[in-house]
């Protein structure tokens, strides 16, 4: 594509400022001098407010499964947890093309790659035929995107705004030193309704690494599909978001002169691309999507109980939002009180020292607590890790039980057709095998599940706006708890203190023996140095 259709790059994580050695140079010094003194936010018009259920859905095909089965359960609702990439991938395109009326979308990170453009395909099919889409993306990463935005906002059907944006669209370290406070916080939420009926939240954005075809690594992560009374809830969240004034409609933001791709040379470039043999062979969609159709239309099966959905009102973003706006808030007021177990797995973990005492203190309570993070060559985010491996030592001394996500797992623990993916894609056998935690979500007992976008690190806490679900649901409770009984030894580290109170990363091999390394694996020493450096600096917040 015009804006061409270029490989993924590795995750860019939330903090700009780590994209490259300028504007880490450009951020310390603005830290340093308190130099973000002045609002670079561009001049916002006045925009229509407008609203989801304002467009009436209930005569489209997705009402027609989906409300017999709210008036069964009334005040309920019903999930379908999507684990696998593909399927996480095929729910998304089959609903796009399933949708009669309205799709609102509302990501962080939507890439110029092979998945990006398979949306954008069905996207411009479902908007020539009267479907209403919003979408709406944080301008973090929006920069290599915004020509082809532009043009999709060309479509009389298609209304694309950026969230929170940069005004120095072509030298963005400008905003950093200027305006830092402001440009520090992201929109981290990801969301995907259509047609009023059905919404989908997680971990996972519009990127290749999300759904296993990444010629670098791979992200490990989960959504839910929601129906009910929690769906709902995230039409609600998605509506505040796009009213809110730091959403931009973006040709308001970016200059038509500085792109010449238009609608029409866009929609022949997707058209084109989406007939390429590597892209129709590897995901199967044929088959995959009758699959999901199948469930969809006659083995519909979603487990109905009381949920709760969680989210950061926007006003976060501005540092104005009240306590009981913040998900972190939210979440630990509704959570029922651990008597069992505590299993977390976040790709970025900085408990800070508020959230170790809670862990020590359940620990100390006998409850089993058990946190699955990334390891050091797992993690995409290498200054994380330095603010996690703070407190390794005190929470092992504590019972808490740390485990770390190895990058590569034994051949033999890979997916049973990564060969075969690798063989339809032309992807590299390498990077299928090459995988970074992504997912967030914790169960309580076998009572509760959280599932959302939401981190266990400072930055979830207190700068980005995240949403997630918290799922009554002891059957999947169970299943977490189970799953990471049976699966753990396989994908992860787990860490143990010897006899002189020394960390040790233990790991079980594919022949059934165990390994222990007694210092800190596929880390080396000027690394170790580095992060032990970063941890002393003054930016845990920021993690």
């Amino acid at each position: 594509m015009s804006n061409s259709m270029n490989s993924a790059t590795p995750k860019q994580q939330n903090l700009p400022f780590i994209h490259n050695h300028t504007k880490a140079v450009l951020l310390s010094c603005s830290l340093v001098l308190t130099l973000s003194a002045c609002s670079t936010l561009p001049k916002q018009q006045t925009q229509p407010v407008e609203y989801a259920f304002n467009t009436p859905t209930d005569d489209t095909s997705l009402a027609k499964i989906v409300l017999p089965l709210r008036e069964q359960n009334p005040n309920l609702t019903g999930y379908h947890v999507l684990y696998d990439p593909l399927e996480a991938l095929a729910a998304r395109i089959e609903l796009i093309n399933k949708a009669e009326k309205s799709l609102d979308l509302q990501y962080y990170i939507w890439d110029n790659d092979k998945i990006g453009a398979l949306a954008l395909h069905a996207m411009i099919k479902a908007a020539d035929r009267g479907v209403k889409i919003r979408l709406l993306v944080d301008d973090n990463n929006a920069k290599k995107m915004e020509g082809i935005y532009m043009a999709l906002d060309q479509h009389a059907n298609i209304d694309v705004k950026l969230y929170n944006p940069y005004r120095f669209r072509h030298f963005r370290p400008v905003d950093m030193v200027l305006d830092l406070k402001r440009i520090n916080r992201r929109m981290h939420n990801k969301s995907f309704i259509a047609d009023n009926q059905i919404a989908l939240i997680g971990g996972r954005n519009m990127s290749n690494q999300y759904y296993n075809v990444s010629d670098n690594y791979q992200f490990s992560d989960v959504d839910v599909m929601l129906v009910g009374a929690a769906s709902d809830e995230i039409i609600h969240s998605f509506d505040e978001y796009w009213n809110d004034d730091y959403a931009f409609p973006v040709r308001q933001l970016v200059n038509p002169r500085h792109y010449s791709l238009r609608f029409d040379s866009l929609k022949q470039q997707l058209d084109d691309y989406n007939q390429e043999a590597t892209v129709v062979n590897y995901l199967d969609l044929a088959n995959r999507s009758h699959a999901f159709d199948d469930w969809l239309n006659n083995k519909i099966q979603f487990d109905w109980v009381k949920a709760e959905v969680v989210k950061d009102s926007p006003s976060k973003i501005k540092s104005k939002a009240k306590k009981e706006e913040h998900l972190n808030f939210q979440l630990l007021n509704r959570l029922d009180k651990p008597e069992q177990s505590v299993d977390i797995v976040s790709a970025y973990f900085v408990p800070e020292k508020q959230g170790a005492e809670r862990l020590k203190n359940l620990s100390a309570d006998g409850v089993k607590v058990r946190v699955l993070t990334n390891s050091f060559q797992a993690n995409d985010v290498p200054l994380v890790h330095a603010f996690y491996s703070k407190y390794r030592q005190d929470l092992l001394e504590h019972d808490v039980q740390l485990y770390e996500f190895l990058s590569r797992p034994d051949a033999e623990n890979l997916n049973t057709n990564t060969k075969e993916l690798a063989e339809k894609s032309k992807v590299s056998l390498k990077g299928l095998s090459r995988s970074s935690l992504h997912a967030k979500l914790m169960a309580i007992d076998e009572k509760q599940v959280f599932i959302g976008s939401f981190n266990f690190d400072p930055r979830s806490a207190y700068l980005n706006t995240e949403i997630g679900v918290l799922l009554n649901s002891p059957r999947l409770a169970k299943a977490v708890h189970y799953t990471m009984d049976e699966n753990l030894s396989k994908y992860a580290y787990k860490l143990v203190l010897n006899a002189d109170q020394q960390i040790n990363w233990k790991i079980k091999l594919s022949n059934g023996q165990t390994r222990i390394y007694p210092r800190e694996p596929k880390i080396k020493w000027w690394q170790k140095a580095g992060v032990k450096f970063i941890s002393w600096l003054p930016l845990e917040g920021f993690m």
